[in-house]
Order: structure tokens, then sequence, then C-alpha cells
């Protein structure tokens, strides 16, 4: 029993190092809104050998029937050699432009008098037709345009409506003209769509939300099923052939139930000090095995408490699912505890994304129970929703699914089996209370409150 909770261990730890990294090696690197702007364009000057000062940018998009885009960007130079030598240089100019603005198809370029550098492009898939004459533009959010988007770019940024139409949705805090032609963005922190909607139409909004609605919720249906339907089906699969296990093994659940205080109380010992040794007093990786040191605490404190005859023949399934929440919370503020206390690099995220599996884990205690008292289907929804609930803060479900390969599998494999193996002992014990309980004889859905005729 040691050595499989020594592994669950383990495995729990790499499965909370990969979650925190994979997402992070995965993203692109940070780009503005408007890239041709403001300091990205220095930097891309730069890299030709050429120093220039921008002291003010701007940026016009014009919308075209056919969803595409021109942009017009104006950067405002310092004067120094380097705006001269752009000025004269028409081959560096364009390379420089062309570099500049990463997904447009570059026009022209030209330095003026006066030292401001206009610039223009050609975005073909700026904005894509929907419902009703509808056009709707993801470029302003993560998930549907550049997925590491990192500020405005530009001071000033002037996005125009196509002919016929005035803008539906925007940019939270961005603002629209009193025509309704354009909208005008001079910072960019909020993502959002923005829609075009034919003009004077009385079902704007009504043609805004189904242009943005038929394209989200294919993806967050196909989302659910790739990182939650699936996964879920999994663990329930093992907590399924951990059930199997339990039923036929001969008294083992008769064993624990006459021991259960000191088998949660050796459980939790187990794993508190394994969580110790694992990272080098809850800090060497960072917060990853933190968790398991305060499932071990909080399994120490159950045991403690179910060591009393009387509190195991109160048990009921409801009961056990409130025991499940309150041991939630006592593991996470237990993990906080210890991280403050062993560790010097604080709350960090890697330790704060690691509670949610604290969920799934706990949803093992009331499993247990129901299927104890025979109601398979019972544990296994348990078991499933606890899941869920934990995978849920971790899904981006308006993110494009890019694929689900063998790694993918392999990782969620891991995930599953890891939470499954550290739940066992809480899921055998909840077994072991069906028969201890005095209320043997009742469903668990006889548990519930009902109304009393009058």
């Amino acid at each position: 029993m040691a050595r499989v909770l020594r592994l669950a261990a383990c495995a729990l730890v790499v499965v909370s190092l990969l979650a925190v990294v994979a997402p992070g090696s995965a993203a692109p690197p940070p780009r503005p809104l408007c890239d041709a702007c403001g300091e990205s364009l220095e930097k891309t000057a730069a890299s030709r050998d050429l120093t220039v000062s921008v002291e003010r940018s701007t940026a016009t998009v014009s919308v075209a029937r056919n969803g595409t885009a021109t942009w017009v960007v104006r950067n405002r130079l310092a004067d120094s050699p380097g705006v001269e030598r752009l000025r004269e240089n028409d081959t560096l100019r364009s390379e420089i432009a062309d570099d500049a603005m990463w997904d447009a198809e570059f026009v022209a370029a030209n330095v003026s008098s006066s030292g401001v550098l206009t610039m223009r492009y050609r975005e073909p898939d700026f904005a894509e037709a929907s419902v009703g004459g509808t056009l709707r533009s993801g470029e302003f959010t993560d998930a549907y345009g550049y997925r590491n988007l990192d500020g405005l770019g530009a001071d000033r940024l002037v996005v125009v409506a196509p002919e016929g139409t005035e803008v539906g949705w925007t940019v939270p805090g961005a603002t629209v003209s009193d025509d309704g032609r354009r909208t005008v963005l001079t910072a960019f922190e909020d993502r959002g769509f923005v829609t075009f909607v034919p003009e004077e139409s009385a079902l704007g909004p009504l043609l805004s939300l189904l242009a943005v609605g038929t394209l989200v919720a294919p993806r967050v249906g196909s989302n659910l099923v790739a990182v939650v339907v699936f996964p879920t089906a999994l663990f329930g699969l093992f907590v399924g052939a951990v059930g199997a296990g339990v039923s036929r093994s001969d008294g083992l659940v008769g064993r624990v139930g006459e021991a259960v205080g000191p088998v949660l109380v050796g459980v939790g010992v187990l794993l508190t000090g394994g969580a110790l040794l694992a990272s080098g007093g809850l800090s060497l990786l960072g917060g990853a095995a933190t968790p398991l040191f305060g499932v071990g605490a909080t399994a120490v404190v159950f045991g403690a408490l179910l060591g009393r005859p009387a509190v195991r023949a109160r048990a009921t399934y409801w009961r056990l699912v409130a025991a499940g929440g309150v041991g939630v919370a006592l593991a996470a503020g237990t993990t906080l505890v210890g991280a403050v206390a062993f560790d010097q690099s604080g709350l960090t995220y890697s330790l704060l994304s690691s509670f949610p599996p604290l969920v799934a884990v706990f949803a093992l205690f009331p499993a247990g129970y129901a299927l104890g008292r025979g109601d398979r289907r019972l544990a296994l929804a348990t078991a499933a929703v606890g899941f869920a609930l934990s995978v849920l803060p971790f899904v981006s479900l308006l993110s494009p699914t890019r694929g689900f390969g063998l790694f993918v599998a392999v990782f969620v494999a891991a995930y599953a089996g890891a939470v499954a193996a550290v739940g066992t002992p809480l899921f055998v014990v909840g077994a072991s209370l069906a028969d201890s309980s005095g209320d043997a004889s009742t469903s668990p859905d006889d548990e519930r409150p009902t109304a009393t005729a009058e």
C-alpha cells in the first residue's frame, strides 16, 4: 500500500508540473495588436541596423464588405540620421515595413518631409461574413486572432466599418463614433469580438449575438468533449475499476471499517511525510507537490474524527458530500500554511493551479459511500462531477482545439490515474462507512429532505 501511494504521489507531482509548463511552452511570442507601431517598429528597425525613435503612432483599419481590411499606419519619428536614411533608401524602408507587420500584406511605405513614416497593408481575413449581412472579427481576441496579444501598440487605433454597416459589438473600453461608423481604441487590455451590422437595423444586437454565437458554440462543444468529457470518462473507468476491485475483495471493506480511524491517520501521515520528502520541504518543486501535504493533513483529521463510532454511525451520503467540501477547503488551507511555513518563494502559480484536483480527490469520499450502499451509478456520477469540476478551471472553452495527439492522451490518462490513486483511500473508507452508518437500509436518494404534506 505504501509503495502504491508513493507512486501516486510521484505521478501527481509530474502531472502538476506538466500542467504548468506545457501551456507556456506552446505560446507564441507576445505581439501588440499593431506591431508596425511604436516600440515594436523601433525593434524591427534595429534588427536592420537602423535606429529610429517613434514619438507617436496611429493606425486606421478600413474594412471592406468582403472582410478585407486596409491598414494605414503612421509613425511620427524623432529627427535623426536614421530618418533621413529611411527616407532615401526605398529598399530598406520596404524591408522594415514588410517585417514589421507579421500577419498582413505589405503594400507601400513612404516618409514625409516632416518625418512621418506611413505604411499601408492589406489583410484579407480581418473579418468574415455571418448571419443577416453581419460581419464579425476575432482579431481582437487571443482565441480567434493572434494567440498572445500584448497591448495595442499604437497610441490610437481606429476601425472603420464597411459601407452600409455600423459597429455592433466592439472591444471593452473602446468608443464608438456618433454615426456608429467608427470604433476607437487608445488602450487594449480586455479582449472581445468586433461586429459590423447593417445600418439602422433594429435587430443589430441580436445579429451580433448570433454572429458570435454561431462561431463560438461549435468550438465550445468540441472543447468540452476533448478536454472535459473524455478525461472525465477516463477517470470514471479508473474509479469503476477500483470499485470492482473493492467489491470483489473479500473482507476488505469490513477490515477497513473496523480500523477506519487508524487507516486514514496512517495514510495521512504517509502522504504528508511523502510530500515533504518529495519536494524538499515543499519548496524544491515550486509548490507542485504541496497539495499532497494538505491531503495528508486532512486525512489525519478525518481519521481522528472517524475513529469515534458515534461519528461513523451518523454517516450519510449527503453528509459525506459536505465533508468532502470541507476536506477540499481544509486541504487547501493546510497547503497554504505549509507553503508559507516551508516555501520561501511564497504562493506561486504552480501552487495555486494545483488546488482544483483536490475537488476530484475528495469527491471520491461520498462516491465510495454510494458504492458501499450498492448504488454504482451514483458512485460514478459523484466521481465524474468532482473530476469535471477539477478540470474546468484549466479549460479555455473558446480557444481552438489544436490537435488531440498521443502526448495529450497520455497526459490525460496520467492525470486521471494519479488523481484516482491519491483518492482511492478515501474511496475505500467511504465504502466502509456504508456498513457503519445507522441508516444502511435506505438509499442515498432517500436522504434528501422532502416537503411534509399539510
